[in-house]
């Protein structure tokens, strides 16, 4: 029986850490909720975006880069009056499993937030208004199947570094959401 791939093998690693991720961010139902994730994913998602960009990826990534969309987290806060929050710092290695734990929760949110821009429109907000980042996130599904295709064939990865920095970059959103009212 051959090994699971990457992809697979870290899903199943961090699923406990990605299921209290979800809990504690429950369903976004109300203006003031959204206001509160949109805070608190800022906070997280910059300071991963800043590891991430200041990695060198070897060549086996090509052209690949990781999505950045802190700057239009950045106009979403301001089209609902709300400051830039705290940014927690998020440091880790940059050796090529770790950078690989790290950009495969990035990547993979934009899956969730094909769910999460739905609830944003349902509370009045868009790609045009307060919810650009979900907007570009959830169409930008290519970024993360370029991704995955790429981890997939590597060989050489260490999967319990990965799957270890997979699991703080959970831990660092959780802590991130915590300091934004999510219990």
């Amino acid at each position: 029986m051959s090994a699971p791939s990457l992809r697979f093998f870290l899903r199943e690693q961090t699923r406990p850490a990605h299921e209290r991720l979800d809990r504690m961010v429950g369903p976004i139902d109300s203006a003031e909720r959204y206001r509160s994730f949109l805070g608190a994913s800022y906070a997280h998602r910059s300071a991963v975006e800043r590891y991430l960009q200041e990695a060198a990826w070897p060549e086996p990534f090509g052209d690949w880069k990781p999505a950045i969309i802190g700057p239009l987290m950045a106009r979403d806060l301001a089209d609902l009056g709300l400051p830039l929050p705290e940014v927690r710092p998020f440091d880790l290695s940059k050796d090529i499993s770790r950078l690989i734990g790290v950009a495969y929760v990035q990547e993979g949110s934009s899956l969730g937030a094909r769910l999460i821009v739905r609830m944003a429109a349902g509370l009045g907000f868009d790609g045009s208004h307060g919810a650009r980042h979900l907007a570009a996130q959830a169409q930008g599904l290519s970024n993360w199947q370029h991704f995955v295709g790429i981890i997939d064939g590597l060989v050489g990865v260490d999967q319990a570094a990965a799957a270890e920095a997979a699991s703080l970059a959970f831990d660092h959103a959780a802590a991130a959401m915590k300091g934004n009212g999510f219990s």
